[in-house]
């Protein structure tokens, strides 16, 4: 390895950790918990280190649940950007891979406003301008009115090929967004996982351990939607899975997939090494999670897979990647935190469903049907 890519690897690991300082503390949380309105939540935020940069209108305490969504939600976007600074070509790719999973978020809310009628196209123009994305052409995409509009949006672009066969099938078959979504999903994991395992040693293994971790995890979200909500066949079920393995082999997958019934395939996933995030009764049997409680509970692995980067004390991209995902899960709890504001939910309820690992604790005991794997 050069000097200049060891110089790389501990400029920006050192960066990551002092940003990683500035998040928001449990302290943090409790206080946002406790406010009344959206806009005190915005001017709390304005102080704060780790958002003051980026709210910077006159009257944070003014800002209306959507101004300030807008605002957070690109914050992780503008933090990954500095980074590039102080890398090579070849690790810079593999950072804008990660910023390109946003852009492709904007796709999805394209399509579902095409198909469904439901969006808010302005909110979008606003998250564009902030952060310009570089998958499609912005200014077609969001004027895009039907499916042929947002594919030709894509031209000269890695999505138009992607996204061809399952659109333009989607425009004459009817049906759901489910295979376009997972053509983008698979696409862009794929990507970040293939740069990553071209970096030696930690990093590489680093960048496995994020991505690798969150494909399984989608894997096996699927697969238990597919068969409790669905009522899909196991084959359709395997079909739905990302084609890309971590921890969880295909043969695990289809263990999980042909388990005669929901009672015995959640058994099953609890026996295997993300079993903690469907929890158990107190009695210890097996139960069937509740759907918030299990996508929050999914959230907590990636939270305490990133933080577990850090205590490595390795140094390089991975670092940067592992920061990143833990802005982003915060971003989501702020999201949490801002609509129990909004809507004046139960404080104590609301606490149980924060990423945040110390939510457990936020909320005085643990909730029957979540495990200790949080700590």
């Amino acid at each position: 390895m050069s000097f200049l890519a060891v110089g790389e690897r501990a400029a920006v690991s050192a960066k990551a950790r002092v940003y990683r300082g500035r998040l928001l503390s449990p302290d943090d949380y409790l206080r946002l918990l406790e406010f009344e309105t959206v806009g005190e939540i915005g001017a709390y935020l304005a102080k704060s280190e780790a958002y003051s940069p980026y709210i910077s209108v006159p009257s944070p305490e003014s800002l209306h649940r959507g101004d300030l969504e807008a605002i957070i939600t690109s914050v992780p976007l503008l933090e990954e950007i500095p980074f590039c600074r102080y890398l090579g070509p070849e690790r810079c790719s593999l950072l804008r891979s990660w910023g390109e999973r946003f852009d492709v978020d904007v796709i999805k809310r394209v399509l579902r406003m095409i198909t469904t009628g439901m969006g808010n196209r302005e909110a979008l123009r606003r998250r564009v301008a902030t952060v310009p994305i570089t998958v499609a052409n912005g200014e077609k995409l969001l004027a895009a009115r039907t499916l042929r509009d947002v594919l030709d949006s894509l031209r000269g672009y890695p999505l138009y090929n992607i996204l061809s066969e399952p659109l333009k099938r989607l425009e004459k078959e009817g049906g759901t967004l489910f295979r376009a979504k997972m053509a983008m999903d698979t696409f862009f994991l794929t990507r970040i996982l293939s740069r990553g395992s071209r970096l030696p040693g930690s990093e590489g293994h680093g960048v496995r351990q994020i991505f690798g971790t969150r494909a399984d995890l989608i894997n096996i979200y699927w697969i238990y939607r597919s068969r409790r909500f669905f009522s899909l066949t196991p084959e359709e079920a395997l079909g739905m899975t990302l084609p890309v393995r971590y921890r969880i082999s295909f043969e695990t997958l289809s263990s999980f997939a042909f388990a005669p019934d929901v009672p015995s395939m959640v058994k099953l996933i609890r026996e295997s090494v993300y079993g903690g995030a469907f929890g158990t009764n107190h009695s210890g049997e097996t139960t069937e999670v509740n759907e918030m409680t299990l996508e929050h509970n999914l959230y907590r692995i990636l939270w305490k897979n990133a933080s577990k980067i850090f205590r490595s004390g390795s140094s390089g991209v991975h670092v940067v990647l592992a920061y990143l995902t833990l802005r982003e899960l915060e971003v989501k709890d702020l999201f949490t935190i801002i609509e129990d504001v909004r809507y004046h939910y139960d404080k104590k309820k609301a606490r149980e469903f924060l990423i945040h690992p110390a939510a457990a604790s936020f909320a005085g005991q643990e909730k029957e049907g979540v495990s200790p794997w949080l700590s």
